[in-house]
């Protein structure tokens, strides 16, 4: 029983910690980009045309010290929600940018397939 209540304790520390730093980082503005695409979800034998987020291959930090800053050829977000509709009868849930787009002025970094 004393071994349980260490694991845990030690696990819940981990996971406070694990929230401080991600807090952090998210304060530092450190973050993924994502992007719009648009497709045909299917389901119940019904279908919609729907505009969803995805990561796009850049970041708002750098992944090493020599690595130069780029300007994507699409528009990047930094925020997303998840929200959902019916198709068919049925919820569906997807993720959607949210916010205006990131300026370009700051600084963007390609992920470089990483």
């Amino acid at each position: 029983m004393k071994k349980a209540r260490i694991v845990l304790s030690v696990l819940a520390l981990c996971s406070i910690l694990g929230g401080i730093l991600a807090f952090k980082s998210g304060r530092r503005g450190l973050s993924n980009l994502f992007s719009t695409t648009s497709g045909n979800f299917t389901q119940n034998g019904a279908s919609k045309w729907i505009t969803y987020a995805t990561y796009a291959p850049y970041r708002t930090f750098a992944t090493d010290i020599t690595q130069s800053t780029t300007i994507p050829p699409m528009s990047v977000y930094t925020l997303t929600t998840q929200v959902w509709t019916t198709i068919g009868g049925l919820p569906f849930f997807y993720t959607v940018v949210t916010g205006s787009r990131y300026p370009i002025a700051l600084p963007i970094y390609d992920d470089e397939d990483q």
